[in-house]
This record gives C-alpha cells, sequence and structure tokens, in this order.
C-alpha cells in the first residue's frame, strides 16, 4: 500500500487512465459545443447584469464570451479596426473550438465607445440612441451574413438599470 492510502492497483488503474487520456487528440480534450458566442461590451457597470442576461437566454454554461468596448460597435466600426479584427478572430475560433452557432450581441445604454466613434452624432438617448444601436447590429448581421450564412445572431441593448430589450 502507497503512504497516500491508494493501493498499488489504484495507483496501476490512474496511471493507465491518464495515460489513456495523454494519448487523445487535443481537439477532442479541449472540445465541447456552446450555444452561442456572446459578445459584450467592456463596461464595468454591467458586468454581472450581462451574466444574469445570459442566463436569463438560458445560455449558463452555453456560451462563449468576447469583451470589446462597444460590443456590436467594435465589430464593424472604423474607428476601431483592431477590434473589428479581434472580433471576427474570436468568432472564427469559437465556431472552429466549441461550434458556437449563433452570436448573442448586448449593447448597452450611454456607451462611451458609441460617444467616441459617432462624435456629435451619437443619438443620446431614447429612441434615438435606440435606433443608432440596431443601426449598428443589423450592420454587424449583414457581416455575418456574408461571412457564415445560416449563422445565427440576435441583438440586445441593455439599460443602465440591467434591463434589456431585443432590437434585432
Amino acid at each position: 500500500m502507497c503512504t497516500n492510502g491508494l493501493t498499488r492497483r489504484q495507483m496501476g488503474l490512474f496511471a493507465v487512465a491518464a495515460t489513456g487520456f495523454g494519448l487523445l487528440p487535443f481537439s477532442v480534450r479541449a472540445a465541447g459545443e456552446a450555444e452561442a458566442l456572446g459578445l459584450t461590451c467592456i463596461d464595468y457597470r454591467l458586468v454581472d447584469d450581462a451574466t444574469r442576461f445570459f442566463g436569463s437566454l438560458h445560455l449558463t454554461k452555453e456560451y462563449d464570451q468576447v469583451s470589446l468596448a462597444g460590443a456590436s460597435l467594435a465589430a464593424v466600426s472604423p474607428k476601431f479596426p483592431s477590434s473589428n479584427a479581434a472580433f471576427w478572430d474570436q468568432l472564427a475560433l469559437a465556431k472552429q473550438l466549441h461550434h458556437v452557432r449563433k452570436l448573442v450581441a448586448l449593447d448597452h445604454r450611454d456607451c462611451g465607445a458609441y460617444k467616441a466613434a459617432f462624435g456629435e452624432k451619437f443619438a443620446g438617448t431614447g429612441e434615438a440612441e435606440a435606433a443608432q444601436h440596431k443601426s449598428v447590429m443589423l450592420n454587424v448581421k449583414r457581416q455575418l451574413d456574408s461571412r457564415y450564412p445560416g449563422f445565427g445572431f440576435e441583438g440586445y441593448l441593455m439599460a443602465l438599470d440591467g434591463t434589456a430589450e431585443r432590437l434585432v
């Protein structure tokens, strides 16, 4: 008997199992499936609300997540070319590794990235702000359809109180 309480037989079985696992291709060991890629803004004010939101969509442990300033804006704005590239690279990787089938974009009101990208053309609040977010989301959907035909898309706008409405 070993000093840690395991018998030689148990240690042998453990060694065989560990060796067998080690022989599996890495892609099999790291693989799994997720329903969606969740795209959120980096804004610290809504981190917990975003997690609860994805749970309300029954996506708990069923989504990968990318956080970039502006959320959907990061995917398409010419003001943020490195964010554009990062988003599309991460989406391709999520598709490859976890076979995600849709993108769920979660923008939020009073977004600093929208203010930076649109400057004086930033829509501000209310319906005009929602329309501006929707326009960006529709642009993301068009590019998504072009790159990955049939890939799902949902676009939401979250208020600072954590409530969200579907725009696309």
